[in-house]
């Protein structure tokens, strides 16, 4: 990436990283989800723009360097799988080299931002006016630990920045929460080792800030690569300690939304708002009984690919608990699988289930800059990254 810290202007590229991190807690995100910051120096860098878009492609990227945003925040992270080298051989290769290349930093915010109060699932339900919302999947208890390590105190902030970054640091609607004490360390760097500070053989005292900072056990390895990574030392001095989980589940937050229809409507008066009210000209229904006239009272939603959620509506009694399941990308067999349990589906797309929300994304994200004095401008991307074309509506 082009070197833009010689520059004065811009907010630093760490700060709105925290900012997005207290809207979308990185804690919330899945274990296997690939959240944070994926191209970028989160010490270096400096942000003058902001583009918010659900993916990373050529035409997005075209749309950032037209606006002179040098911050895409998206929802689908670009590097879910390491990268052997980076190289234009792989499409996130590519898109990852050109994002360098043109100095714009990439942030992803995925599972997080699903399980948010007004995530993914929200625009549907918003469509059809859902009644008495709640998650299908609520958020449990975080299972969390302390994590406790010792740097140099001029580091100590870099530190910090880092382990928020990866997850850690979250407190309810507080983020970078962190707790140091100073003190002094003391070591001798043995004839094999390359010492930040001190001389091999020669005993060093360092002055030392001792940092703890919480942290979702399913977060503890990237928060301890974070760590690892921001730490100025050849070995690092950590400590996990685990804690005790207290309280009830998250009720407000979670993995997709049930709720009741104000009033009864046909699955084909359902389909036809959701069709209308999302940008969703791909629309399917998967009736029970092949019957468009069945009354629907109770609604499942999961933004984007949601088939994994349709066996949390299918009751002990193996009967479902809702009406409808609506999601995107429903493959064959789950479709056939909860047709024969009794529930009719609706896959209105995953661009279009999922893509409306990034409003709300950009609006809480210019809203929480503001609060942290952050001058970039947000922009929503008006890119359309659907991939399908509707055939029979342009033949």
């Amino acid at each position: 990436m082009p070197d833009r810290s010689a520059s004065t202007a811009g907010d630093p590229l760490g700060a709105w990283m925290r900012g997005l991190s207290a809207l979308y807690p990185p804690a919330d995100a899945e274990g296997w989800d690939q959240v944070g910051l994926h191209v970028g120096d989160p010490t270096r860098d400096t942000v003058t723009g902001v583009l918010v878009a659900l993916d990373v492609t050529e035409a997005v990227l075209d749309e950032a360097d037209d606006l002179g945003a040098d911050l895409l925040v998206v929802h689908h992270p670009l590097l879910f799988s390491p990268l052997r080298r980076l190289t234009p051989e792989t499409a996130s290769g590519r898109l990852a080299l050109r994002a360098a290349r043109q100095g714009c930093a990439i942030l992803a915010a995925h599972t997080n931002v699903d399980k948010a109060a007004d995530g993914t699932s929200h625009p549907a339900a918003a469509v059809l006016g859902l009644l008495d919302r709640r998650p299908i999947q609520p958020l449990p208890p975080p299972g969390r630990v302390k994590v406790i390590t010792l740097v140099p105190a001029e580091h100590t902030d870099v530190v910090i920045d880092a382990m928020t970054a990866a997850g850690a640091g979250v407190i309810g609607d507080y983020t970078g929460c962190a707790f140091t004490t100073a003190g002094a360390g003391r070591f001798e760097p043995g004839d094999s080792a390359d010492p930040h500070i001190g001389t091999r053989g020669q005993t060093e005292h360092v002055v030392e800030d001792r940092i703890e900072m919480e942290a979702p056990r399913d977060r503890v390895p990237h928060v301890l690569a974070a760590l690892r990574q921001a730490h100025p030392y050849e070995e690092v001095a950590v400590d996990v300690v685990p804690l005790l989980d207290v309280g009830p589940p998250t009720a407000s937050r979670g993995l997709g939304l049930v709720g009741r229809l104000p009033e009864p409507r046909s699955l084909a008066e359902v389909a036809s708002a959701l069709a209308d009210g999302l940008p969703s000209p791909h629309l399917r229904l998967a009736a029970v009984d092949d019957d468009p006239t069945r009354e629907v009272t109770t609604v499942a939603i999961c933004g984007g690919a949601g088939d994994s959620l349709i066996g949390s509506v299918i009751g002990a009694d193996g009967r479902p608990t809702v009406d409808l399941f609506v999601t995107g990308d429903l493959k064959h067999h789950p479709t056939l699988d909860a047709l024969t349990m009794g529930l009719s589906l609706i896959d209105a797309g995953h661009f279009a289930t999922e893509n409306p929300a990034m409003d709300d994304v950009a609006t809480h994200l210019r809203a929480q800059a503001a609060t942290m004095g952050l001058t970039a401008p947000v922009h929503r991307s008006t890119r359309a990254t659907d991939p399908w074309t509707d055939w029979n509506r342009t033949t």
